[in-house]
């Protein structure tokens, strides 16, 4: 589950940070997204796929992780720098967390319903760690 929490956690982070391409390709042909005025689609070479709605403030995920075989959701509510997430998979297993905007880093925090705990800090120019 550790890795479900991070894989969408960094996709919330790298939806946070798209432009408003009607189609575009990360490097390495790590995602294909096609995007329309409110709605993004996404797969990546592995085979996972999700797709992202907002709705002002509220932005709604639903996807699906080849690794686990597990569909899943996420709803976060933005707060002008915070952003707040709680999300489900196909097995009940639940997370919640905040990403915070400071500068150029996004600092998110991450706890599951399996006890789980994670902290991941990403940086326009260094990526996610």
């Amino acid at each position: 589950m550790d890795t479900l929490l991070r894989s969408i956690t960094i996709i919330l982070l790298l939806c946070l940070s798209m432009t408003a391409h009607a189609a575009f390709s990360l490097p390495g042909d790590a995602m294909r997204c096609t995007r329309s005025a409110t709605l993004l689609n996404c797969t990546d070479r592995f085979g996972n796929h999700y797709g992202i709605v907002q709705q002002g403030n509220d932005t709604l995920m639903r996807g699906f992780d080849v690794i686990s075989g597990l569909s899943w959701s996420q709803t976060s509510t933005t707060y002008g720098r915070l952003q707040l997430f709680t999300g489900v998979s196909a097995d009940g297993q639940v997370w919640f967390g905040s990403s915070r905007r400071i500068g150029w880093n996004v600092v998110s925090r991450l706890s599951s319903s399996q006890g789980d705990r994670d902290r991941v800090n990403c940086n326009r120019l260094s990526g996610c760690r």
